[in-house]
């Protein structure tokens, strides 16, 4: 194997590789990263044995071969080195590392060894922007369970349906939900991918790019093809939870808030609230069209704090976790947002004014 590549190219793609070798000493060969020279180019690929990335990388390719290298130390010392052509071959069991003014040898092991990643058929194919991909799924993500045990809610739900992909995450307290346009016709499915997919997923789409995002699954994986990148994943074997039962149809409270005035009451009136639950009171005044946040604690004090708002229907008052209150505020994209409430014992609904496609639920904390 001898290959000439340009230090950025080389960079770019151990950086978005290296993140998913992990430090595992059962199967050593799961820390590095399988470097495949061909032909057209190099290819980049780690492997946890949950999720796979391959990035494809322009190079000169002199001699075709493959070996495997620490993911991380090679990412590191690439990093390091200056913007100019590097050199790599194999000797022995070593890769050998040319720059401008520096050798080194980097030990490895046989590429025999490293674990197959499973084609994934391009069918059921979907293509959407990657900006708008990426930012729907931080819309969700924030959502779902750290608790990996549940694993089927440290996930998002993936529904395709004929034009729409609808995105759901939940941890049990709170409920994030995202409808996507899709103009690509498929296969109805309801697929449960694994949190610390998308959260590598988020990582590797660029905000910056005018590019698209292809998406392919089957039964039993998917994969996100992206700029040269593919990430491939096990899909979980369970069934998410119905979480359309729990979203109250009609609602008695509606408040219309600028969350730029929203958020900073609610900040600062949670430097108050008792360690734990923080839990903060909302009231929706119809007459003097306002919300008044509260709290109090035996140990630190007491705030009240009132933000103007276009209240709707009767006087109501609810105790949420502020915690998830800001989470959901911070995840809109725009200055206005629905507030929406029955009462202290059914769950609480943020929207966005703008978009009709995003809902954010949250359960209130029992007095």
């Amino acid at each position: 194997m001898k290959i000439v590549c340009t230090q950025e190219n080389l960079n770019k793609g151990l950086g978005l590789v290296s993140h998913i070798a992990n430090k595992n000493s059962n199967l050593p060969i799961l820390n590095n990263v399988l470097l495949k020279a061909k032909k057209d180019g190099l290819t980049l690929i780690t492997t946890d044995l949950e999720i796979g990335i391959k990035v494809f990388v322009r190079a000169k390719i002199e001699e075709e071969g493959e070996f495997t290298a620490d993911a991380k130390l090679l990412n590191n010392f690439v990093s390091l080195l200056p913007k100019e052509n590097i050199n790599m071959d194999l000797d022995e069991d070593n890769l050998k590392i040319k720059s401008v003014n520096q050798e080194t040898n980097i030990k490895g092991l046989e590429a025999e060894d490293f674990p197959l990643i499973p084609e994934v058929e391009k069918e059921n194919e979907i293509e959407l922007s990657a900006i708008e991909f990426k930012k729907s799924l931080n819309q969700v993500l924030f959502a779902a369970s750290l608790d990996t045990s549940r694993v089927e809610i440290n996930a998002v739900n993936f529904e395709f349906k004929q034009g729409k992909l609808i995105l759901a995450a939940t941890d049990s307290y709170r409920l994030s939900e995202k409808r996507i346009k899709i103009e690509n016709n498929t296969k109805e499915a309801a697929l449960i991918i694994p949190l610390k997919t998308l959260q590598e997923l988020s990582r590797i789409l660029n905000e910056q790019t005018d590019k698209n995002i292809k998406i392919y699954f089957n039964e039993n994986q998917i994969m996100f093809v992206f700029d040269g990148v593919e990430l491939i994943s096990r899909v979980i074997d369970g069934k998410y939870p119905d979480y359309s039962q729990i979203i109250p149809k009609e609602f008695t409270t509606d408040a219309k808030v600028d969350i730029n005035k929203l958020v900073p009451a609610i900040k600062s009136v949670a430097l108050f609230c008792k360690t734990g639950i923080n839990d903060i009171k909302i009231s929706f005044d119809s007459k003097k069209n306002e919300i008044v946040i509260a709290t109090a604690s035996s140990t630190v004090g007491t705030s009240v704090a009132k933000v103007e708002a276009d209240i709707s229907g009767g006087d109501n008052d609810i105790v949420f976790n502020y915690r998830y209150l800001l989470d959901g505020l911070n995840s809109l994209s725009n200055t206005q947002v629905l507030m929406k409430i029955n009462n202290n014992s059914s769950p609480g609904l943020l929207k966005p004014t703008s978009d009709e496609k995003f809902i954010y639920l949250v359960m209130p904390i029992r007095q």
